[in-house]
């Protein structure tokens, strides 16, 4: 299990973990925990089989700088 909340390093996960398992013939099992910003990755992460748990739920930015839509 990975905690990630930023679009950018989960896309960067699901790009490893293509790497890995094509140059290793074998799978991965991969969650990302946290994942604030998985619904932009959503239809990636579901291709890619990589779990997400939400946390927490419902979750906004605390600060407008964290804000990404």
């Amino acid at each position: 299990m990975v905690e990630a909340h930023n679009a950018d390093i989960m896309a960067t996960l699901i790009m490893l973990k293509q790497e890995v398992e094509t140059n290793s013939r074998g799978e991965i099992r991969l969650t990302i925990s946290g994942a604030s910003e998985a619904h932009l990755l959503a239809k990636d992460l579901g291709e890619a089989n990589i779990g997400v748990i939400l946390s927490p739920p419902r979750s906004s930015p605390l600060v407008w700088e964290q804000r990404r839509m």
